[in-house]
């Protein structure tokens, strides 16, 4: 059986698979229904890693792997066999299955694609959507929003 988070999850995941010109407003309308109605309980109890801070609600799926240092909340989803390296910051953002963020690397109100690889550091990244290989700034395909 299916969840509404999980509904809400794979309808997030079409739309930022698809990239639509007019995708904008509702990635930003999603997320935002997201983080505001599906994310209001966490689930801390299934991760790898030495003791990050949480700001809850923070929300892990299975085998998530967690480095030093690293800042998780308010409002983070993590999906599983994701791997968040030292020294990140994660707020109010969507990380999908699969996906690893690099070391030193700030995300705030983001959504990270399946499978998404950001492997570059030193990185301020907010209000979009990434997907893919990124190894430098350049690197980057993304959708910019307001969120607000």
């Amino acid at each position: 059986m299916v969840s509404k988070m999980e509904e809400i999850l794979k309808e997030i995941e079409k739309v930022i698979n698809n990239l639509e010109l007019n995708s904008q407003s509702q990635i930003k309308e999603l997320l935002n229904n997201f983080l505001k109605t599906h994310l209001n309980r966490s689930k801390i109890d299934n991760f790898i890693g030495d003791y990050p801070t949480f700001i809850e609600p923070v929300y892990l799926e299975e085998n998530v792997k967690i480095g030093d240092d690293v800042l998780l909340g308010p409002n983070v989803f993590i999906g599983k066999n994701s791997e968040i390296e030292d020294y990140v910051e994660i707020s109010n953002s969507i990380i999908y299955s699969d996906a690893k963020i690099g070391e030193n690397i700030k995300l705030d109100n983001c959504i990270i694609g399946k499978n998404s690889l950001l492997n570059c550091a030193n990185i301020n990244i907010d209000n979009c959507v990434v997907i893919g290989d990124v190894k430098n700034k350049e690197d980057l395909h993304k959708i910019m929003f307001k969120f607000k």
